[in-house]
């Protein structure tokens, strides 16, 4: 998308750069003037009442909202001078709440965490709830898509404007929200059209999402139905037939197979449970769960065969080791259940045999005045030829200027010639002419041979193919040191590709035709199942296809339905398929770990000879340098002595 700019309410100009986010009301992209920012662009225009809603917003924003809230910071307007979108804090390394329901995705995302952790997000959880309300704010459209967590578990909400705001007497309304999060007193009245939330229905929402946490997914109002009526979410939440409930003699839900059982959990959990979900006016507030929670979390003991396997301590056994041993079902997944591991400990050890020293080579100049050197001594008899020569052209010039003043004094052009005649044809200058062309060519052959070592020596010829078994070396050892991480992501990609085959035949039992999709009707469902769009499973065929009618909104809903339905999926890996497929990956490993054992050994084998020669060759060139520095010292303090003699 190419970078438009807009112009914010507080005289500001953003510009958008890389898109980051797609949903069904809009778009949100980085801003290129800061990148702890990030802009929301709306789809459509924005009605009056919207509008005005985020200019409001922007207006009451403070320091302790911006902690756990991608509260609106400034509202932006295109270039028609419309409000089309707002600024908010940039979320780094933070992920949708939803994605702690899935084993793989809490292996993937957090490795590290068990239940605990769990228990200290809903902790968090209840505290971001806790600090809105305190502002006067309802967030009202509550579901686990629009809460982001990150691994120190700090959590943050997000589409914000979507918040019911008060202003004065004034509301803006939130009108829209998930049944599943919903309570039933306004499931009840049908619309959400100018229904005024309170903190008392998000307590409902808060209360839903911490039980998803707490159960790894499940919905409080979703189990297994013990009557001939059909009873969907929506109908047992509004009946309050509240699936896990200690309390109701006459249920017709009970708890999914293989649940964790509330019974276990502290008692002050318990009770507000029981309250948020079978009564209206005792629900419990985001307060009362932060004592709740802190309560459970003192509860919570380690597993004494895993180190990701929390639990309460009331209970007798590890809950996890237990639905793995009796139904094979794994809620945590570690990898103590994968047993071909290649022999990749002594990475390092390998390693650290083959270091590479760095070939500096000390560059030589074309400096070389040597001290305690002088002239060679010249010949005796130049100096007789130098005297000879003068003699004779002394005479030629007394001779002419004779004949000039006897006879005419054009005779002196006739003397000058024959004096440029004599000067270069005399035996005496022809000697002292070619004894000096002899010093200055033995002059420059020395020079040119002692430019030539410096050059051999400062650039080796090898020099270059030194660098590049360098290079290859580093690029072996850098791949050999990233055996164990590929081996990780090979591993994990494989175990994933396990989950997701069993994740979507879960998915494809549920049939868009015949499951009720919250806002979407029978037309829309005959719509896509006529387009490949047949079950919860089928959906993301909507990222790569495009269906007329089926606009972002729609899929968003989609993707919600099928979210839902995905959570209450129990993982029952086939261990040995996964450790024959592992396996595989792990002999892949080591065959590469073994190639590149032997290419290392060989390049580096290889790179000692070459450092060996180009070392031998310096150290040569060095020696040759400096006789040759010597000897071309000399020849021109030879040919400066000579040049002085026949001046």
């Amino acid at each position: 998308m190419t970078a438009l700019e807009y112009n914010g309410m507080k005289n500001t100009r953003y510009t958008s750069g890389r898109k980051i986010g797609q949903g069904g009301e809009g778009a949100v992209f980085e801003v290129q003037e800061n990148t702890s920012l990030v802009i929301k662009i709306y789809n459509e225009v924005l009605e009056n009442d919207k509008a005005e809603k985020l200019i409001f917003m922007a207006s009451i924003v403070d320091a302790e909202l911006i902690k756990f809230a991608a509260w609106p910071l400034d509202v932006v307007r295109d270039n028609s001078l419309k409000i089309c979108g707002f600024i908010m804090k940039k979320l780094e390394a933070f992920v949708p709440l939803h994605m702690l329901f899935s084993p793989m995705e809490r292996k993937k995302l957090f490795p590290d965490k068990g239940y605990n952790f769990l228990v200290h997000v809903a902790r968090n959880l209840a505290t971001a709830f806790h600090k809105i309300h305190q502002l006067g704010i309802v967030a009202g459209d509550v579901n686990e898509a629009n809460i982001l967590v990150n691994p120190s578990g700090m959590v943050a909400l997000i589409d914000c404007d979507s918040f019911q705001i008060r202003n004065g007497n004034r509301y803006h309304f939130c009108e829209v929200g998930i049944p599943r999060y919903t309570p039933p007193e306004l499931l009840e009245r049908g619309s959400f059209t100018n229904v005024i939330r309170t903190s008392n229905t998000d307590s409902f929402s808060l209360a839903t999402l911490i039980f998803q946490l707490l159960f790894l997914g499940r919905a409080p109002f979703t189990g297994i139905n013990l009557t001939n009526e059909e009873i969907d979410e929506e109908k047992a939440i509004k009946a309050r037939e509240f699936a896990y409930s200690l309390r109701r003699t006459m249920k017709r839900l009970l708890p999914a197979k293989n649940s964790l059982e509330l019974k276990y959990l502290s008692s002050g959990v318990i009770n507000s449970f029981h309250n948020a979900f079978e009564s209206v006016e005792s629900r419990p507030t985001p307060r009362q769960w932060i004592i709740d929670l802190d309560e459970l979390g003192k509860e919570i003991i380690l597993c004494s065969h895993s180190k990701i396997h929390y639990y309460p301590k009331t209970m007798q056994q590890c809950p996890w080791c237990m639905f793995k041993e009796k139904a094979g079902i794994v809620y945590f997944l570690d990898d103590s259940y994968l047993k071909a591991i290649p022999e990749l400990n002594n990475i390092e050890q390998f390693v650290n045999g083959f270091k590479l020293e760095k070939l500096e080579i000390r560059k030589l100049n074309e400096n070389y005045i040597i001290g305690n050197l002088s002239p060679t001594p010249i010949d005796k008899r130049f100096n007789s030829l130098k005297n000879q020569n003068r003699i004779v052209l002394g005479i030629i010039i007394l001779l002419t200027i004779a004949a000039c003043l006897l006879y005419s004094w054009g005779c002196i052009v006739a003397g000058g010639i024959l004096i440029l005649i004599l000067n270069a044809t005399l035996p005496a200058r022809k000697k002292i002419k070619q004894e000096l062309t002899d010093r200055q060519n033995k002059f420059n052959a020395i020079k040119s041979n002692f430019q030539s070592i410096i050059k051999q020596h400062n650039a080796p010829a090898d020099f270059n193919r030194y660098n590049q078994s360098a290079n290859k070396l580093t690029s072996l050892i850098n791949t050999f040191r990233n055996l164990p991480t590929e081996f990780s992501i090979n591993k994990r990609k494989t175990e994933e590709k396990h989950y997701n085959i069993k994740y979507n035949l879960y998915l494809q039992k549920f049939e868009i035709l015949y499951s009720p999709i919250p806002s979407f009707g029978a037309a829309k469902k005959r719509l896509i199942y006529n387009n490949g769009i047949r079950t919860a499973a089928d959906i993301k065929k909507l990222n790569s296809i495009k269906i007329s009618g089926i606009g972002p909104k729609n899929i968003q809903v989609l993707n919600d339905w099928q979210r839902h339905v995905g959570a209450s999926f129990t993982y029952i890996p086939d261990f040995n398929s996964i450790n024959y497929d592992v396996g595989i990956v792990a002999n892949e490993i080591a065959n590469k770990k073994q190639r590149l054992e032997v290419d290392i050994k060989s390049e580096y084998k290889g790179l000692i000879v070459l450092r060996a020669n180009i070392l031998s060759t310096v150290n040569t060139l060095e020696r040759q340098y400096n006789d040759v520095a010597k000897k071309l010292y000399q020849s021109e303090l030879d040919l400066k002595a000579f040049q002085n003699l026949i001046k």
